[in-house]
């Protein structure tokens, strides 16, 4: 039996393979190749192969010689999705990973769709946090409806700002989404009555930053309408980590990859936005659920 000593230069994960293959190969030398065939139970045209190789290659030519990671099919055939998800979709491996087994029926691993992004030539996605903030003791609401958070986003379009309204439910991520031109007072109470109408479940608690569209007139306004009314603390926009977490998503999905002509154009597309993300978006946060999904498990059967 040869040493390791004397595999010097074959690579580490090879060495005892190549050592078994020279015992193979001394004993066809003696014996015939195919004698050592049957005797290390192997084709005889493999003991001839290894021969024809080692003769011309030396100790190298006696190494495995597939490919380091051998392609699955099932990733060859998910392979332009893969693509799909993370060029146009902008999606993590995570998220691929739910992406493909809800849409396509495609179960990989999160390992085999990183290795697919590196053979894609896609390892990372463009980075948008500039540093890790302090991890919060994170919870959720038990019912729709018990705390909607409400924010406004400032957006551009074609030259001119507007104002991105946004109500979060705290237990589904159930949202509602408007545009105005504007930002005060009159279109905090438009936003109110838009807001009572679309959500699907009534709301008991509203709470909103100190801004000055949500004036003492918009909180009467709130507490008329016989629901509770909240102002977070200034300066702790972590009060209203939701709505401020999606707005991130709404930059990084769909501001950051539409450029609207006109107003009433980014309007429709904002509307749009909206169903995907209530009907079609899979959120890690809901375990892989859509916020639909996750308001018609804990609604009631009717209400549903």
């Amino acid at each position: 039996m040869v040493k390791m000593s004397a595999l010097k230069g074959v690579r580490g994960q090879y060495r005892l393979r190549v050592r078994y293959r020279l015992a193979v190969l001394a004993y066809a030398m003696a014996e015939g190749p195919t004698a050592a065939a049957r005797r290390y139970g192997v084709c005889v045209r493999t003991v001839r192969r290894w021969r024809v190789r080692w003769r011309r290659d030396g100790l190298g030519g006696l190494e495995p010689r597939y490919p380091r990671h051998r392609g699955s099919s099932k990733r060859r055939a998910g392979l332009e999705h893969i693509r799909y998800a993370r060029e146009t979709l902008g999606y993590g491996a995570a998220r691929t990973r739910l992406w493909l087994l809800r849409t396509h029926r495609i179960a990989l691993s999160m390992g085999t769709i990183q290795r697919a992004f590196r053979d894609l030539g896609l390892p990372y996605l463009r980075r948008t946090r500039k540093r890790a903030p302090r991890q919060l003791k994170l919870f959720e609401k038990a019912e729709p409806g018990e705390s909607v958070q409400v924010d406004v986003k400032f957006v551009r379009i074609a030259g001119h700002w507007a104002y991105q309204y946004t109500a979060l439910d705290d237990c589904t991520r159930f949202r509602v989404l408007r545009l105005y031109r504007r930002l005060h007072t009159g279109s905090s109470l438009a936003f109110l009555n838009e807001l009572r109408r679309a959500f699907p479940f009534p709301i008991r608690r509203l709470q909103c930053d100190n801004g000055q569209e949500f004036s003492l007139a918009f909180a009467l306004a709130v507490e008329a309408a016989g629901i509770r009314h909240r102002y977070i603390r200034p300066r702790r926009p972590q009060q209203n980590g939701k709505v401020e977490r999606s707005h991130r998503i709404d930059h990084e999905e769909f501001w950051g990859r539409h450029q609207f002509a006109d107003f009433e154009a980014a309007t429709a597309g904002l509307r749009q936005w909206e169903t995907r993300y209530n009907y079609e978006r899979l959120s890690l946060a809901l375990t892989g659920r859509t916020p639909a999904e996750k308001l018609a498990a804990v609604l009631p059967p009717a209400a549903a």
